[in-house]
């Protein structure tokens, strides 16, 4: 059965760097339900002539290609374009160690195969629309993810270290908007089975991070949402800084 499309209006360009023809093809097929459009490269050489030529503001990459690594890939990708291009792996890698590289790397988001299609779509739609609105300060009120230093910025000017795995569910959230961020998904994203000692350790997660914003001085409550049963969703602007 075909997943279910995204409400979608424009059509966006979606570049793949991934060695397995198959798997280039369940994307190419999968992905167009949601109105992206899948171009497949296999290597660093092909994905680059691919750039040059259509331009996509997104890249899916996949770490062991042949040749140069995806590693490799996104850090000269990054240097080159800046913030400008949106940078996701997706990989059979789920070790916390790679997800950390990947990261430094100035990599977007990360996902672990195999991914669910609703899933990717929405978070390569999201990063399309923050990479395609005009350039704004920071409005008041903001928050701001700093994924290379693992620290959220308040609105008050203070800093809150994150441990890896509040880095990742805020990214997650930064991702989705105001959106309800469903449990299975948050666990997904960490790694984890959806069984009841690690939704139990999930909630002791966002606990702890709700914690550490209150010890910061003149800091406001986080506007982290939990809706019962369902998820959890951040309330307020959450910026995602490379």
């Amino acid at each position: 059965m075909s997943p279910s499309p995204l409400p979608s209006i424009e059509t966006i360009l979606l570049a793949v760097c991934e060695d397995d023809r198959e798997l280039r093809e369940i994307l190419e097929t999968g992905l167009a339900h949601f109105g992206i459009e899948v171009l497949g490269s296999e290597d660093g050489p092909a994905l680059d002539r691919l750039l040059a030529a259509r331009h996509p503001l997104v890249v899916v990459l996949d770490l062991g290609l042949p040749g140069e690594d995806g590693f490799s890939i996104a850090r000269r990708l990054r240097a080159a374009e800046g913030p400008a291009l949106g940078l996701i792996v997706l990989t059979a890698r789920g070790a916390l160690e790679d997800r950390l590289a990947a990261l430094k790397e100035g990599v977007d988001a990360y996902f672990v195969k195999p991914v669910d299609l609703r899933e990717l779509a929405l978070a390569v739609r999201n990063l399309h629309r923050r990479l395609t609105q005009p350039p704004q300060t920071n409005p008041p009120g903001a928050y701001s993810l700093d994924a290379t230093h693992s620290v959220l910025r308040l609105p008050s000017g203070g800093r809150v270290s994150l441990s890896a795995t509040e880095l990742r569910l805020l990214q997650v959230l930064a991702l989705n908007p105001g959106e309800v961020v469903e449990r299975s998904a948050l666990l997904h994203n960490l790694q984890q089975p959806m069984d009841a000692p690690a939704m139990q350790r999930l909630e002791a997660h966002i606990s702890r991070l709700r914690g550490k914003v209150r010890q910061q001085e003149g800091a406001e409550p986080l506007p982290l949402q939990a809706c019962h049963g369902i998820g959890y969703s951040f309330l307020a602007p959450l910026q995602l800084q490379p």
